[in-house]
């Protein structure tokens, strides 16, 4: 009977128990057994408000931070692809320039075959009219009559290369002006697609605020998200421990960090929004511990590693958006969290005051924020106790 207790179990013993007396109903009741095709179409009707009720139950117990999770990666995947349509702007704008000068520069060469085209006209036109017979005539020899006949065929030839040339630098020239419109209309193809993915991001990030707003709006969904961020928590405590019994040496060995207390640099400049430690939330007065503590910042803005260390940990955890671990020796680390990138993968040595990646929205946060933790032997402790005072 325990398995009972499930809001899924109950509405399926439910359904399975109306089905049957539903089913053998009719035998105990004649007059209502005249007709069962209308008993049936009945029964049916109830069996499909039932599925719809367990569908129901069944979407309000899927996962909060997973469903805020699949939000945020969606996000990134257009942030990702509009970087991609930006970089291909930046490409093609730079090949427009480009194609621009040549064109220039080809079309100054056509200005110059052109008056060359001019000159040779008006030298053909006089030799129309007796010009090149004059010439032949008035020479010397025989000698210099061959000289004369070879120079005008030279001449001949040299105005055949001469319209050729410019016959072909118009072609190029044409050629270059249609792909310089191909770009053109690729770059503006690629800038609706960055309008239109910007779009669907800031839809993505609407549904997360009313998800958000749904959930601090109903006290079970918000106990549920408070429950499944102290089983995150959990979760990276276990995999802290785990590491650190894995580890043969430390992996880094530099200046001690825990000679580094209330000196440490802060990871990013700002306000302090959520502090470490117990709380009660004030809308439904429920006790709330924060292992770590969340900085407002700009999006975009690029925190830094407080110390030297070496990363153990860079991708997605649920609860905590994209995170950066760095294991900074004899059980101490720190944890970087609600990142929109990460610069550093597992195994990097990072130095103190090393850009460790971008602040976003990926974690449960609906405004930029960097949130940061330190633990030691995967313990929290409190950061404002590490961090220097009055150094932001």
């Amino acid at each position: 009977m325990a398995a009972l207790r499930t809001p899924l179990a109950f509405c399926l013993h439910f359904t399975l128990s109306l089905f049957f007396i539903l089913a053998f109903y009719p035998l105990f009741h004649p007059a209502h057994a005249a007709d069962p095709s209308k008993q049936l179409s009945v029964i049916e009707k109830k069996l499909e408000k039932r599925k719809q009720q367990v569908k129901e139950t069944i979407e309000k117990e899927k996962s909060i931070l997973s469903e805020v999770e699949n939000i945020n990666r969606s996000v990134k995947q257009k942030q990702k692809e509009m970087r991609d349509y930006e970089s291909r702007i930046f490409q093609t704008q730079a090949n427009i320039r480009n194609l621009e000068g040549e064109i220039v520069q080809l079309s100054g060469k056509m200005e110059q075959r052109s008056q060359e085209l001019k000159e040779r006209l008006k030298v053909l036109y006089k030799q129309q009219y007796g010009g090149k017979a004059l010439i032949l005539i008035n020479a010397r020899d025989y000698q210099d009559l061959l000289i004369r006949s070879r120079y005008m065929s030279l001449l001949t030839y040299q105005d055949r290369k001469l319209i050729d040339a410019f016959n072909n630098e118009l072609k190029l020239a044409n050629e270059k002006k249609r792909d310089l419109e191909i770009m053109r209309t690729n770059l503006e193809i690629s800038k609706e697609n960055i309008r239109q993915k910007q779009k669907e991001m800031q839809s993505e990030l609407d549904r997360k605020d009313k998800l958000l707003a749904s959930v601090r709006s109903k006290r079970s969904s918000y106990e549920r998200m408070i429950r499944e961020l102290e089983e995150s928590s959990e979760r990276v405590k276990e995999m802290i421990e785990k590491i650190e019994k894995e580890k043969r040496v430390e992996r880094f060995v530099g200046k001690e960090f825990s000679s580094q207390k209330g000196r440490l640099p802060w990871p990013v400049n700002g306000e302090v929004v959520i502090p470490f430690g117990k709380y009660n939330d004030p809308q439904y007065n429920i006790a709330v511990f924060k292992n770590g503590i969340e900085i407002k910042a700009d999006r975009g803005e690029e925190p830094k590693s407080v110390s030297d260390g070496s990363v153990v940990y860079a991708d997605w955890f649920k609860g905590y958006g994209l995170l950066l671990i760095i294991d900074h020796g004899k059980g101490y680390h720190t944890l970087y969290g609600h990142l929109s990138e990460i610069f550093h993968k597992s195994g990097d040595i990072i130095k103190k005051g090393t850009v460790v990646g971008k602040i976003g929205e990926s974690g449960i946060m609906n405004v930029p924020a960097l949130y940061f933790e330190i633990r030691y032997k995967g313990k929290p402790v409190d950061p404002l106790r590490w961090l220097k005072k009055n150094s932001r």
